[in-house]
């Protein structure tokens, strides 16, 4: 028995079916890499855009929450897509002052949030997150308005609007870098108010050498050689010198205090030297030839002058300026006393 022949139209149709079959077999769409943006966070799936966006992110293990949503749809096939985002549900309250709303969004930001609530988000208006930053179901949003306060540092005086809750906070935001002796006041923890006026003060420490007097001592030396209570200076004093260094204090470029560090003396100061006499009127180194008694000068002539007084004694007296005058002192022997020069 003879086989007919094959024809052309058979082969091609025999060759469809079999592609037909193995295209079945493994699926009509193509594979690709996917990238799924989940509220900020971006991951990267393989797929097909033959599989449904829900099974996308079911093979990436992502979840879906019952008022999530997504683009495209979650039960739309990716087709042509290449990138998935997810749309998360958020209720969320947001608090300004006395003032609280309670909102609801899908795939919102902080400052979606806050405008949905009817309040303003601008520079005077501080929120306690960031206003870019993704809502989180439950979560609170606090608003604080900006005062005033007044900022002196660096030589000026400005009147600026604040949010922030402290003065570290106050100087961050004016970006004012403090040194590590720079002064503030009030302190840095202080709570910022209405009206409160900052202050910066550029303190700065330097040391200063100073060039200063030493006073000289003064020195007595006792000598005989002049009579007592007299007095020579026999060595001038002169003072000397010394170097001191001091810890300055400069506040905003102006020198408010100093505190000694050390000294150093560069010139020694020379004593002044004070001869102070010690010898007595009555002991002079040279007693002068007493002139020769007269008549006058017995005792038993001035007993006979003084009506039978006697002399008990005749003592000479100096003058203190050594040129041996003086006078004597006679005592008699009922107590009187005379003078007599010589």
């Amino acid at each position: 028995m003879k086989r007919k022949p094959i024809s052309v139209i058979g082969v091609i149709a025999l060759v469809l079916a079999i592609c037909s079959t193995m295209f079945c077999m493994t699926g009509c769409g193509t594979d690709v890499k996917v990238k799924i943006n989940d509220s900020g966070v971006t991951t990267e799936a393989d797929a097909n855009t033959d599989m449904t966006v829900k099974e996308i992110l079911e093979k990436a293990g992502i979840t879906l929450g019952d008022k999530d949503e997504t683009e495209p749809k979650a039960d739309e096939k990716l087709g042509e897509a290449t990138e998935i985002t997810v749309k998360r549900y958020a209720k969320v309250t947001v608090k300004n002052g006395k003032d609280e709303k309670t909102v609801e969004l899908v795939g919102g930001t902080v400052e979606d949030a806050v405008k949905k609530a009817g309040f303003k988000l601008d520079d005077s208006v501080a929120c306690d997150v960031d206003k870019s930053s993704y809502l989180n179901d439950g979560m609170t949003i606090t608003l604080t308005n900006s005062i005033e306060v007044t900022l002196t540092a660096d030589g000026k005086t400005n009147k600026c609007k604040t949010i922030a809750d402290t003065v570290k906070a106050f100087l961050d935001e004016q970006k004012i870098t403090l040194g590590k002796d720079d002064e503030v006041s009030p302190k840095l923890e202080d709570k910022i108010t209405a009206g409160m006026k900052i202050t910066v003060k550029r303190v700065e420490y330097k040391e200063k050498k100073e060039k200063e007097s030493v006073a000289f001592d003064t020195e007595e030396q006792q000598s005989s050689s002049l009579s007592a209570g007299e007095t020579q200076v026999t060595q001038e004093g002169v003072n000397g010198e010394k170097e001191v260094t001091y810890k300055v204090k400069y506040v905003d470029g102006k020198e408010t205090s100093k505190e000694k560090v050390s000294e150093k003396v560069t010139k020694e100061p020379v004593k002044k030297i004070v001869t102070v006499g010690t010898a007595s009127q009555n002991s002079a180194p040279e007693t002068p030839q007493q002139p020769q008694q007269s008549q006058n000068d017995n005792p038993q002539s001035s007993q006979a002058q003084q009506g039978g007084k006697t002399v008990v004694s005749k003592q000479a007296v100096y003058d203190c300026d050594g040129s041996g005058h003086g006078y004597y002192e006679i005592t008699y022997s009922d107590g009187s006393k005379e003078y007599e020069e010589f």
